[in-house]
């Protein structure tokens, strides 16, 4: 029987296996016909990022590339700058991506339509701009998801290794190692024949440790048990070097490990040492702050040669693409930074943007479209990618103010 106390608003309802279904109204995820960005509008919570259309395509100052976005890798930073807990002024979230080439500058190597992976300004979005130093041709052995998901961990490994000058027969622990970087150092450490120790949170992720080939796992979640958990690896031998990330007892538990003259490379952005610090409490060992983003302006070729680099091994098939999960930007951006906020995966997660036309090339005329409707009309149209357009009413003409609002077009466009 369906039970309608208290339902005498109700218009439709359905009785099935015991339950009283109804029809219930949701906010619909917005539909944009033309191009789009994310727009974080305020630092905090990750419900303050929001799809908006994207006012022009053109390439940002300082920049010489602009590409059509295909796919966005996800980094902790990128969690970190939507809270408010990045140091500094990271910029607009995002970094790693990988798009068609759409302008460049003549004097760059990139020819429009070539596919590119790197460092991409606000790249959460149709269209975003970069610097051709900042970014290297696509491999072929990788789509522009997979390319997505190794720019900032294989640069972040390659910098951290070469630093601490690993070789065969060295031994390394990673901590948080079943995320981008991790499981980045674990390839590359194979590929040295160095032997890699690591730490994990769930059990799921330290399975997955054990199948990549590292050679033991403890926790990373608590600092005593990581260190005892490393001391029984190890016996009586000492790391060479670690990779670290965590904080709190974590750092002091792995400088207890490492050997004289061993290299403790420092990714965290929190709760970090300082160097003072370090050479009150460990000084018989080498400190090394790795920060991409400070490399990069500091070196930009670097990065460049870098990312190079990288492309030649994936071809060679020495650099793999790391596992990964995708979420559509304009309908799941919120789950995709939830689920790396919540390190509920192993891997990257990755925002695909679909591709959008820019807008006709010809000409769009709104009838009425002086004022009141027509004109919010016509500036919707604009927003979207339309370059021409006419308004057209029995007066012919704007009031003032329409007018200056109008001149130069909103979003470039003409009329």
């Amino acid at each position: 029987a369906l039970d309608l106390r208290g339902s005498l608003e109700l218009l439709e309802a359905v009785a099935h296996l015991g339950k009283r279904l109804v029809p219930r109204l949701k906010t619909a995820p917005p539909c944009f016909d033309g191009l789009v960005r994310l727009h974080l509008h305020a630092r905090g919570a990750l419900g303050n990022l929001h799809v908006e259309p994207q006012p022009s395509m053109a390439a940002g100052p300082g920049f010489d590339i602009l590409l059509r976005v295909r796919a966005v890798g996800l980094n902790f930073r990128d969690i970190l700058n939507v809270l408010g807990e990045y140091p500094g002024d990271p910029g607009p979230p995002g970094g790693d991506a990988a798009g068609t080439v759409v302008q460049a500058d003549a004097e760059t190597l990139y020819a429009v339509h070539a596919v590119a992976f790197g460092a991409v300004h606000a790249p959460l979005a149709s269209f975003a701009s970069s610097a051709s130093h900042f970014l290297a041709p696509k491999p072929l052995a990788l789509s522009p998801e997979q390319v997505c998901t190794v720019p900032s961990t294989w640069s972040t490994v390659h910098a951290a290794l070469e630093r601490a000058k690993q070789r065969a027969g060295s031994t390394t622990i990673v901590h948080a190692a079943a995320g981008g970087v991790g499981l980045q150092a674990a390839e590359y450490g194979h590929w040295l024949s160095a032997t890699l120790v690591g730490t994990a949170g769930r059990p799921h992720k330290h399975a997955q440790l054990r199948r990549v080939g590292v050679l033991g796992s403890s926790s990373s979640r608590n600092g005593t048990a990581s260190a005892m958990g490393g001391a029984v690896l190890l016996g009586a031998a000492r790391l060479d070097a670690a990779l670290n990330s965590l904080s709190l007892d974590f750092i002091a538990a792995s400088f207890a490990l490492l050997r004289e003259g061993g290299v403790f490379s420092e990714i965290g952005k929190r709760a970090i040492w300082s160097l003072s610090r370090h050479a009150a409490s460990a000084a018989a060992t080498v400190y090394c702050a790795i920060a991409l983003d400070a490399d990069m302006a500091l070196e930009p070729m670097w990065m460049h040669r870098t990312l190079a680099l990288l492309a030649t091994r994936a071809d060679a098939a020495v650099v793999t693409s790391l596992p990964l999960i995708s979420f559509d930007m304009e309908v799941q951006h919120t789950r995709a930074f939830r689920t790396l906020q919540g390190g509920l995966t192993t891997g990257k997660v990755v925002i695909r943007i679909a591709a959008r036309r820019a807008g006709s090339g010809g000409v769009h005329m709104v009838t009425g479209g002086t004022s009141g409707l027509g004109l919010l009309t016509g500036r919707w149209l604009a927003q979207r990618g339309v370059r021409q357009l006419v308004l057209a009413s029995r007066g012919g003409m704007l009031s003032r103010g329409a007018a200056d609002e109008w001149r130069g077009g909103p979003g470039g466009a003409a009329m």
